[in-house]
């Protein structure tokens, strides 16, 4: 029992110690990792080659454009190797453009190469040189990826100096702060801006104005307003245009601008579109004798239809056999006979409103035959 208590006060300080010796050679070995604080620069020492790296910011500052340059001089005749990077052939090019290729916390966005350039340095030193495009969208510290430089120094240049012809140089992990967008009071509606091209924020405690909305509503309404009464002007009643017409045709006619035959061929499709238009009849579709009948039908005169006839015989026979005579030599003038048609049809329209409303049915839809049974 004594034997068991002594190997436990012995084991446990032991124990204790060996923990706290190990947490601090873990500390002293990562010294970049305490605090959070990574190291953005680094510069190689007691190497045949010399190699540079960090981080330049000009800004660090979220989706920013960054850039990781890597410097490595050498003794001329040194074949130097690149670092490789994941989904980017260094090797095979000079000048890449990359989209958002994964480079530790950050993004790679481009890649510019430039190779055995003398330095102008007595010893003839070469430098390369690697430039990598990256910014980040996250903030906080942001570490770059580890990255290690294979040289091989020409000939005996190394065997000569005591030194080993060949090695790498690892380049520890970078680190830099990146600062968010938002300002240092964290307030959520005040945003800096993130790159110069962007434009100014809108101000959002003015309101819009809503004059420029309205001036657009109300140039609208005036141009339907203005459409609407240009329609309404220009629809006139089927007797007012059929009147205009026939007073056009005669004035042309009087003017020598078209012969007698012109004149029956015009008045006959004036009176059929005419009928066709007032009486809600396919009357244009009818031939000679079939309009007739419908005339008859609908309580037209007798000498109205008869100067019907006329206009439209004497147009169908001019179709075949043109007659050069003049207007009006066997009876009255198919101008007159024309408008006797037109006043006749609106004789008996406004007989048969006129009784509509004696009887208080709707006037609306009358019709020529709806006026013939009323004089019936």
């Amino acid at each position: 029992m004594t034997t068991d208590r002594l190997i436990a006060a012995l084991a446990v300080p032991w124990l204790l110690c060996s923990i706290l010796q190990s947490s601090g050679i873990a500390q002293i070995g990562s010294p970049q990792e305490i605090g959070g604080v990574m190291p953005q620069r680094f510069e190689s020492s007691d190497m045949p080659i010399s190699v540079t790296a960090e981080i330049v910011a000009a800004k660090s500052q979220v989706a920013v454009p960054m850039q990781y340059l890597m410097v490595i001089d050498a003794p001329r005749g040194t074949a130097v190797v690149l670092p490789p990077i994941p989904g980017v052939s260094i090797d095979e090019t000079d000048t890449l453009s990359i989209v958002d290729q994964p480079f530790g916390d950050f993004l790679l966005t481009g890649v510019e190469v430039t190779r055995d350039v003398p330095t102008g340095a007595s010893s003839g030193t070469r430098r390369t040189r690697l430039l990598l495009e990256i910014e980040s969208l996250k903030p906080g510290m942001r570490r770059a990826p580890v990255l290690e430089v294979a040289y091989r120094l020409r000939g005996q240049d190394g065997v000569t100096a005591g030194i080993a012809p060949e090695g790498t140089v690892r380049i520890p992990a970078l680190g830099i702060e990146i600062e968010s967008v938002l300002v240092a009071d964290d307030v959520p509606d005040k945003f800096r801006d993130i790159k110069s091209a962007v434009a100014t924020p809108v101000d959002a405690s003015k309101p819009a104005s809503s004059l420029w909305p309205l001036v657009f509503v109300g140039a609208g309404v005036l141009f339907l307003g203005f459409f609407w009464w240009a329609r309404r002007g220009c629809s006139v009643e089927p007797d007012q245009w059929a009147v205009q017409r026939i007073g056009e045709l005669e004035q042309a006619y009087e003017g020598k601008q078209i012969g007698v035959a012109e004149v029956h061929a015009e008045l006959s499709v004036v009176l059929r579109a005419y009928i066709q238009s007032a009486c809600n009849t396919p009357a244009t579709a009818l031939c000679t004798s079939e309009f007739l009948d419908l005339l008859r039908r609908d309580g037209f005169q007798a000498e109205v239809i008869s100067g019907a006839r006329v206009i439209l015989a004497t147009a169908d026979v001019n179709k075949f056999s043109p007659d050069l005579e003049k207007l009006g030599e066997h009876g009255d003038s198919p101008f007159v006979q024309a408008r006797s048609v037109v006043d006749e049809c609106v004789r008996l329209q406004r007989l048969t409103q006129q009784r509509r409303r004696k009887t208080g049915t709707p006037v609306g839809h009358a019709t020529i035959e709806t006026a013939r049974k009323v004089e019936a």
